[in-house]
């Protein structure tokens, strides 16, 4: 499994705010934009993530990162 690279908080913050939905589901019926990290994020927590550290921010696009990958 390939290393994540480490994002500041800025870049982390502006990328979530820019992410949009896109057209198109899974098999399941889910939308592909939660295989975004960044989408997942933004839906996910809001405004939450402007108070978040940069690990923290880091460790949970970590986690929504390997759960797309995951359920890809």
């Amino acid at each position: 499994m390939p290393k994540i690279e480490h994002l500041s908080k800025e870049e982390i913050l502006s990328s979530c705010q820019s992410a949009e939905g896109i057209p198109g589901h899974n098999s399941m019926g889910c939308s592909e934009s939660w295989y975004d990290p960044f989408y997942c994020l933004k839906t996910v927590f809001g405004e939450e993530l402007n108070n978040m550290s940069e690990q923290e921010l880091n460790n949970l696009y970590r986690l929504a990162s390997e759960i797309g990958s995951a359920l890809y």
